[in-house]
């Protein structure tokens, strides 16, 4: 009995820490059985939330690969003993997290799509119901319950010179494209700083996202409450009283509240400033916008996140390049293509390293809920071709079949196992179906 009792007092500390994290006071706990209810049932969401993936990040990178992904991108060997090849040798030490793609085809519809411009296909927008997959995401309630339904990253994706038009991988309706934040500096200050006044003071991050989910629940509450009975409708009154009581106690907070991580501190990922217009400087830009991207989905401030990295037209020159992409794709020298591709895998490689050292609200490593999906515009660059495209997923999840290489037919596929991993349902699909074999 004595063991019970321990194991009972146990959760019931853990259970509290959890709600202190989440803005809530145990009187006005106490004071809500539907606050009580809403708080019990997101604890066991967290305690079990390493079962299913609950964040998505896509990363671009384009100009294909070297000869296509057969020749220079996709592993050898088999599943669980992989042998990497020139352009993934960053991944060695967490292949076990990565799933590799085969045979897959870059497509605008159904038709090969392979090039510079149209960028946006990469998310999808020329399939499903024209609205890249990010955006159908945010809209939908995975992203429209969070103060920021997506965020977009750019690394050196709005200046780089000599880029064609249409080069945003993100879109609505097709052509209207969505704009990245090049500058990880002013994206940390958007997400981390100032606010609206609450309580005479500034809001912090949690308190803004616990305001927009109880807005949510009010909304919803009150959509439905004409539909009800007499006596349910009683029941929904009490519910929207409560939610008004929670709302007025959070306004009139006096103390930081916090969900799960605390205003933090600038992560400059260098001894000097980097210039956001300057390729020089991409290593460091690239770093510090995977830390606001890990920080953003840690603090429950997105679901939703796509990183960009340079444009379609691939005019960058990277730390420690003096060529830039696009030129050491057609410059004719394979060694200087077979380089650049596997430095910007190490990119990828960065990022799940962030989310491995990044804590999400149950304790947990956030790679574990975040599945990675990682795109490119061309299969081989120097031929613009849209066949045989160096594409990649990661994840820690425990139902994560990784260690392996799959085939799949189209990059649309990979939008669609994102999705679904996630939980979006009732949308029009990018694809014939998921790519089989993801996930357990």
């Amino acid at each position: 009995m004595n063991d019970f009792k321990k194991m009972a007092d146990e959760k019931r500390r853990d259970f509290l820490k959890f709600v202190a994290k989440a803005g809530i006071s145990v009187t006005a706990l106490q004071a809500s059985t539907l606050a009580m209810g809403i708080m019990s049932t997101r604890f066991a969401e967290a305690q079990t939330a390493s079962a299913k993936i609950q964040r998505v990040v896509f990363v671009f990178i384009p100009g294909g690969t070297p000869m296509g992904a057969t020749e220079t991108f996709t592993p050898t060997g088999s599943a669980g003993a992989l042998t990497m090849n020139s352009c993934t040798q960053a991944f060695d030490a967490v292949k076990q997290n990565c799933i590799f793609m085969k045979n897959t085809m870059i497509v605008a519809g159904d038709s090969e799509a392979g090039g510079h411009g149209l960028t946006f296909r990469v998310l999808g927008a020329f399939n499903g119901n024209g609205t890249t997959v990010d955006n159908v995401l945010a809209q939908s309630s995975i992203g429209n319950t969070s103060r920021f339904s997506s965020l977009r990253l750019g690394v050196i994706s709005n200046s780089a010179a000599g880029a064609t038009l249409d080069t945003s991988i993100s879109s609505t309706n097709i052509w209207t494209q969505s704009t990245y934040s090049s500058n990880p500096r002013t994206v940390f200050n958007t997400l981390f700083s100032g606010g609206a006044n609450v309580g005479g003071g500034t809001a912090t991050t949690a308190q803004l996202q616990q305001q927009k989910i109880y807005d949510m629940n009010l909304v919803t509450l009150q959509k439905i409450r004409n539909q009800l009975s007499a006596t349910e409708r009683l029941r929904a009154d009490e519910n929207i009283a409560a939610i008004e009581k929670l709302k007025s106690d959070l306004n009139s907070a006096s103390g930081p509240i916090s969900s799960g991580c605390s205003n933090p501190s600038w992560n400059n990922y260098g001894a000097t400033d980097a210039d956001p217009m300057e390729g020089k400087h991409f290593t460091q830009l690239f770093d510090q916008q995977a830390r606001n991207a890990a920080l953003a989905l840690a603090c429950n401030l997105t679901k939703v996140v796509s990183i960009q990295m340079g444009t379609d037209g691939s005019n960058f020159a990277a730390t420690g390049f003096n060529d830039t992409l696009h030129g050491s794709i057609h410059g004719g020298v394979h060694a200087n293509y077979v380089a650049q591709r596997a430095y910007l895998s190490a990119r990828v490689r960065s990022l799940i390293d962030i989310l491995k050292t990044t804590i999400d609200e149950a304790g947990r490593p956030l790679f574990e809920s975040t599945l990675i999906v990682q795109l490119s515009d061309m299969a081989n660059g120097s031929d613009h071709t849209g066949k045989d495209a160096p594409l990649m997923m990661a994840s820690g999840n425990a139902k994560f079949n990784g260690g392996r290489v799959i085939a799949a037919n189209t990059h649309t596929q990979l939008l669609d196992t994102a999705a679904q991993a996630i939980g979006l349902t009732g949308y029009t699909p990018y694809s014939a179906g998921a790519v089989a074999g993801v996930f357990s």
